[in-house]
């Protein structure tokens, strides 16, 4: 990358409140213990050593599910935010059931992850 580490990119990107809650996955062929641990510590969520594998993509899925989970979620809120400014006399209840729905819509797609550590 001309004129920008990795490192640099990333940080600009955890900085921004517009970006900081896109997942962001290295790739990188140097397997050197202590950059990987570095791109986690700067808040990657996942490291993937090139040559990218097959067996590789499925660390992706809980990533590509937070984030769709979490658009959602923020969906809901401006549906909800809408429905209160218009007086909406079931805006109680229809809270309430959304954040019901929710939770558990937050149990079943979003896995507990871990971040791996070469």
């Amino acid at each position: 990358m001309p004129g920008m580490t990795g490192y640099d990119l990333l940080k600009k990107i955890k900085e921004s409140s517009s970006l900081r809650d896109i997942p962001v996955v290295i790739m990188s062929s140097e397997n050197i213990p202590s950059r990987i641990n570095r791109c986690l510590e700067e808040g990657a969520d996942e490291f993937i050593l090139k040559p990218v594998r097959l067996s590789d993509m499925s660390k992706l899925k809980p990533h590509i599910l937070k984030s769709r989970c979490k658009e959602h979620y923020h969906q809901e809120q401006q549906q909800q935010s809408d429905c209160d400014s218009n007086g909406s006399s079931d805006s109680t209840y229809n809270s309430s059931n959304n954040s019901r729905k929710r939770k558990a819509a937050d149990d079943e797609i979003l896995p507990q992850t871990t971040r791996l550590r070469h």
